[in-house]
């Protein structure tokens, strides 16, 4: 099981694919509003985070991702023992 901040590492370097490489990204930013990625650019981001930490994100929660630490808690939630 990964930690929080190894899956906020992560989640940041999947996001990369994304976002120019001059633009900061913090956890506290949103994904879609300081970010700039559209719904197909969240959506890849999402299979690319299930992929790489062999979760699954349900439908109901991805409306609750909102900014690149919503993302990273949401995997260390589904991630831990209590979700195997």
């Amino acid at each position: 099981m990964a930690t929080y901040e190894e899956t906020l590492s992560t989640t940041i370097t999947l996001l990369r694919r994304h976002v120019p490489a001059s633009k900061t990204i913090l956890a506290e930013h949103g994904i879609q509003s300081d970010l700039g990625l559209d719904s197909l650019a969240v959506m890849e981001l999402v299979a690319d985070a299930e992929e790489r930490f062999d979760v699954t994100i349900p439908n109901e929660l991805l409306m609750d991702l909102v900014t690149v630490d919503d993302v990273a808690k949401a995997i260390t939630r589904l991630s831990g023992p209590s979700a195997a």
